[in-house]
């Protein structure tokens, strides 16, 4: 059996959380993946369509 090929860790805390799924995956593309996932959720982007959809939106009579 080959000894297993370490993972880049994940930045922050997110890499202790990471860590004790290592065992689930069996390829270091797995462990990657699943290190990355949560980054991208968690990192801020740009949402193209909110000022589009504010734009056109009209108050509520009565909302407050």
């Amino acid at each position: 059996m080959t000894a297993r090929v370490p993972c880049p860790p994940a930045p922050g805390s997110l890499e202790g959380y990471a860590a004790r799924f290592d065992d689930l995956f069996g390829t270091l593309a797995q462990r990657r993946g699943f290190r990355e996932y949560p980054v991208g959720l968690l990192a801020p982007q740009d949402r193209n369509k909110t000022l589009t959809c504010l734009a056109g939106a009209e108050p509520v009579v009565g909302a407050l």
